[in-house]
């Protein structure tokens, strides 16, 4: 059995009949690649272990971040096609400020579940138009990403057509003014649809539609997401030995799902698909330590260092660092100290930063809470969410030793313990 069996038995939580005229062009545990030819599209569907928050009060700074995403997948996209030497390509359309990749964000309900329907263009230049939709359903078990994609080497006949209307309809203005006037907005108009049947855009934005009308039969949620947390609560992490408050839009990452040490919690934050790594969170107590009063400012300095040297180790160049002293959340009283540590540095030839405080407590115990952001992420909203987590710590008291003698256990329940007081008086 492969994912696609996994998927009309609806075990990654998700039940979709797939058609059987769709063709299967790769499978692996998780993912499928197939091909529509009824619809003219491909599909990609993927189960990540990530869980999301889709609340719609912070759709706003969600849509925000997929733009960012989006202006930083268009790019990667575009520097990695190959050309033939000396042939004139035009300069990425993301140098243009006013040039959005995004074409729009939805919420959509699948099977009862609020999700959300991101529009994208992955290339737009003379030969080659490719747009993407993801449709980010969040499980109880993680999240399903449901990829529709299409691409043209005919650029342009859409807009061209559309403009040349337009023109007409504006006798005695030039092309540059009414292009300006209309926007992208005017060409990507689902309005226009039914006059470029086989678009990309059209061709995507059918089959979505096609997707979200499916009944339970084909399409049903078979692992709903349980009730998200109030924003704000406090999350007890008793394995840490401490407690926080989980910044907008993070979540717990289960037990089990990726190998982390004992001490270390994480949570991510989904951005835009499911096959690309979230935004990470990690909240720690380093094990075994306890600094010494008189030695912790040094003693915290080389732990920094350490962690830097490790990623060195592990193939990080080029890397910028800052570090400076901050005030602890409750004050330095007992010797509680705190540092402020941002790298930036290239991982694998990716630019990554790393936003992170380490909290040395008054016992001598240290923590860490880190951000790694990929780099379409401002360094500045990574350090408020690190800031977030630190001003909200909370040790939590240390559990009470029980009992360790046969003699010192009470094996009968109270009220027979009770009742056999009362019989011998």
């Amino acid at each position: 059995m492969g994912f696609i069996d996994d998927l009309k038995q609806g075990l990654p939580g998700v039940r979709f009949a797939i058609p059987d005229s769709w063709k299967v062009q790769e499978q692996q545990d998780r993912r499928a690649v197939l091909l529509d030819e009824e619809h003219k599209v491909g599909w990609h569907i993927i189960h990540a272990p990530w869980r999301a928050d889709f609340r719609q009060e912070f759709f706003e700074a969600q849509r925000r971040d997929i733009e960012r995403h989006a202006r930083y997948g268009y790019e990667q996209h575009y520097h990695q096609i190959q050309v033939q030497q000396g042939t004139q390509r035009p300069p990425v359309r993301t140098a243009d400020p006013e040039f959005s990749p995004l074409i729009s964000v939805e919420r959509v309900m699948v099977d009862g579940v609020e999700s959300l329907f991101i529009l994208r263009r992955v290339a737009y230049e003379p030969i080659l138009e490719a747009v993407v939709g993801n449709i980010l359903i969040p499980l109880g078990n993680g999240l399903l990403d449901i990829t529709v994609f299409q691409h043209s080497q005919q650029t342009g006949y859409r807009e061209s057509q559309l403009l040349t209307l337009a023109l007409q309809q504006n006798p005695g203005e030039g092309v540059p003014k009414v292009r300006r006037k209309l926007g992208q907005a005017h060409f990507d108009d689902p309005a226009h649809d039914d006059k470029f049947p086989t678009h990309p855009l059209t061709c995507v934005r059918k089959a979505v539609r096609w997707l979200l009308a499916q009944k339970k039969e084909v399409l049903a949620v078979t692992s709903p997401q349980a009730a998200l947390p109030p924003v704000g609560a406090e999350l007890e992490l008793s394995q840490i030995g401490c407690a926080i408050k989980v910044p907008p839009r993070y979540q717990p990452i289960p037990d089990g799902v990726l190998p982390v040490p004992a001490g270390v919690q994480l949570l991510s934050r989904v951005i835009l698909e499911g096959a690309d790594d979230p935004q990470m969170l990690d909240v720690r107590q380093i094990a075994g330590v306890t600094l010494a009063p008189e030695t912790r400012q040094a003693k915290l300095a080389e732990m920094v260092q350490q962690q830097i040297a490790e990623w060195q180790q592990n193939g990080a160049t080029n890397l910028e660092i800052s570090s400076e002293p901050i005030d602890p959340p409750g004050g330095s009283d007992g010797g509680r100290m705190a540092v402020a540590v941002q790298v930036s540095m290239l991982l694998g030839g990716v630019p990554t930063h790393t936003v992170a405080r380490w909290l040395c407590d008054q016992d001598g115990k240290v923590f860490r809470f880190g951000v790694a952001t990929p780099p379409y992420v401002p360094t500045v909203d990574a350090a408020a969410d690190v800031d977030f987590v630190l001003q909200s710590f909370r040790r939590l008291p240390k559990k009470q030793g029980g009992a360790w003698l046969t003699s010192d256990l009470q094996l009968a329940p109270a009220k027979r313990v009770q009742l056999a007081a009362q019989k011998q008086a």
